[in-house]
């Protein structure tokens, strides 16, 4: 490694950025800046050794997003994945070979003052001069040596769009069934047999006039929405601890001070009442003690008296002293002289001993869960959460809004609409509709259709109020929408509209029951006929795109879709909802479903609610 550097050398076009010395196997980025392979290798497993398994990182120059090459969980491999800089590896192999190549095949020794970076040679003056010149070379790039020191590293990138088998030739061809774009030979030897093959120009008007970008562009940006989405849920989920975390601090010291004051006020009354225990027995000890005082006195007094009567020689004497000290005496032997003791003790309450065995003030419940933004349905579980019975009601279609309040329509003569806050309290609005059947959430309006009034209601959908009405020449029932159109089903036609009502396109169906209709993120129209058991998709211009009949799907009636393209189709009298591709072809079949009428997808809450004879509500966690 280079110890020191000079400003000159740092834009040298030949040395590394992160070694600083001569490029060694270059490998360029798709932001085309260029780095030893080593040098790369050891950035990206450096960085993803920092974090969890990453899904790419960013350039170590300018900071530009690249996307892993390879397995996620292989970063080590990343670099050897990314292409070899040819330009620079020839540059680098020849910088101290300043002599014109093709000069030299003809064994001539000419100086070389410029480089070609389409021919990887360099060349002397004379053979510039022709080479810009020559039709076929005319357009190469051609830097002089002395510039090359200073040159912009991007420009020194290979990017003419190479086969990724065939190093040398271009890209020519696009296989479809492979979904791989190839050279000319690829066409000829792997990718002979395959019947959608076609040139790049026409595979490039293919995908432009199907659609398909759109597509993909608009499933991408709603799968950046979903992880954007789950970003500020993160980032809203920290600070939600932070301040929970906080908060449970300022309760344990407000409940540490409380713990505290209380038992400074305990050990106060304490204190107290030992030491009026002490007093009080101090008291009475100092009475006792004052009654034997003088018993001790009074046997003094005796004993003096008894001396002095033994010692008196007049008998009169004698006997008064004697006989009063034993008058006192036998009067101070019936006196109850007690030897008190006293004792003083506690007992300590257990909470105490408790308290001091106690290793925590509270127990830490750290508690997490995850749940996947890949919505898989081949082995996604459905968990009941919540059950519910709208009395009376009938029920055939229900949506979850963007701000995940969900609405169910009421079938009735005077029926009515029902939303549900996320804790799936109700409250109704639309009231006296005449038999509200499905209903679609567009540019925050909610509408409703009204088969027996042959219209279509709108509302907000922030706050439910009416906004205006559609009408209809049709009773119409299932209502979908896609890039402002708006698909209504009506039994044997679909209705194409914009939001005044005109009608656009009329599609006729197999079935006089296609009661429900979905459009699909690839443009489809798909409809079901509870009759006559099968699912039929068409295209925007009307032709049959496929047609699904299962003899496990009966009824089929209420269709959704997900994220990925899947389609939910629910069969009422066989008790399960069928999972089909965008194609049409059975994925899996979701059983013990009992009666469903519909079945709505909230992947960004996670949560499936499916409605069972036209009137309970079941929602599932996944």
């Amino acid at each position: 490694m280079a110890t020191s550097l000079d400003s000159s050398s740092m834009e040298d076009v030949t040395l590394c950025s992160i070694c600083f010395e001569k490029f060694k196997s270059p490998r360029f980025l798709p932001c085309t800046h260029s780095f030893c392979h080593g040098c790369l290798s050891s950035y990206i497993v450096s960085l993803c050794k920092s974090t969890e398994t990453r899904l790419g990182f960013n350039c170590p120059l300018c900071r530009e997003y690249t996307p892993s090459p390879g397995a996620f969980d292989e970063p080590d491999e990343w670099a050897g994945l990314f292409p070899v800089n040819e330009m620079l590896r020839k540059i680098v192999d020849k910088s101290d070979q300043l002599l014109c190549e093709p000069c030299l095949r003809e064994k001539e020794e000419e100086e070389a003052s410029d480089y070609c970076f389409s021919c990887l040679e360099h060349l002397c003056k004379m053979c510039t001069k022709y080479h810009r010149k020559n039709l076929s070379s005319r357009d190469h790039k051609v830097s002089p040596l002395n510039e090359l020191k200073s040159a912009n590293r991007r420009s020194i990138v290979d990017i003419s769009n190479s086969c990724a088998t065939h190093k040398d030739e271009k890209v020519r061809f696009y296989c479809f069934d492979h979904e791989q774009p190839c050279c000319a030979m690829c066409g000829g030897m792997e990718h002979r047999k395959c019947e959608q093959f076609d040139t790049i120009e026409n595979a490039v008007r293919v995908f432009k006039e199907s659609g398909k970008v759109d597509s993909i562009m608009d499933d991408v940006n709603k799968f950046k929405s979903k992880l954007e989405n789950a970003k500020n849920e993160e980032e809203k989920n920290i600070t939600e601890i932070e301040n929970s975390v906080d908060e449970m601090i300022a309760r344990s010291e407000e409940d540490f001070k409380t713990v505290v004051d209380h038992l400074q006020k305990l050990q106060h009354g304490y204190i107290e009442e030992i030491s009026s225990s002490l007093k009080k027995s101090k008291e009475k000890l100092q009475t006792s003690i004052g009654t034997l005082t003088d018993g001790i006195q009074c046997t003094e007094y005796c004993s003096k008296m008894f001396e002095q009567a033994r010692i008196s020689e007049n008998e009169t004497e004698f006997m008064m002293k004697f006989h009063t000290s034993k008058l006192t005496y036998e009067h101070l032997k019936h006196v109850n002289f007690s030897r008190k003791r006293i004792m003083i003790s506690t007992k300590k309450d257990p909470i105490l001993t408790e308290i001091l065995n106690m290793t925590a003030l509270s127990d830490v419940h750290h508690t997490e869960s995850s749940r996947q933004l890949y919505f898989d349905v081949r082995t996604v579980e459905m968990s009941l959460i919540k059950e519910f019975s709208i009395d009376g009601a009938v029920v055939y279609d229900g949506i979850f809004l963007s701000n995940g309040t969900f609405v169910i329509a009421d079938y009735r003569d005077d029926g009515k609409c029902v939303s549900f806050d996320k804790h799936w309290v109700s409250s109704i609005f639309g009231e006296h509709l005449k038999k509200p059947f499905g209903l679609i959430e567009k540019d925050e309006e909610v509408l409703v259709t009204c088969s027996g009034s042959k219209s279509i209601e709108v509302f907000s959908s922030s706050d439910f109020h009416k906004l205006r009405s559609i009408p209809m020449t049709e009773s119409v029932f299932g209502i979908t929408n896609r890039r402002g159109d708006i698909y209504v089903a009506c039994g044997s036609k679909i209705i194409k509209i914009d939001n005044a009502g005109r009608i656009l396109k009329t599609y006729n169906v197999e079935g006089v029951n296609n009661v429900n209709i979905l459009a699909t993120n690839t443009g489809l129209i798909v409809c079901s006929d509870w009759k006559i058991n099968n699912v039929t998709a068409i295209t925007d211009q009307g032709n049959i795109a496929s047609k699904y009949t299962n003899r496990n799907l009966k009824f089929p009636f209420g269709i959704d879709q997900d994220s990925v393209g899947n389609i939910y189709v629910t069969g009422r009298d066989s008790n399960n909802v069928h999972v089909l591709s965008e194609n049409g072809e059975l994925i899996r079949v979701l059983e013990d479903i009992s009666k469903p009428i519909f079945f709505r997808l909230n992947e960004e809450m996670g949560v499936i609610c499916v409605c069972s004879n036209l009137k309970d509500l079941r929602v599932f966690e996944v």
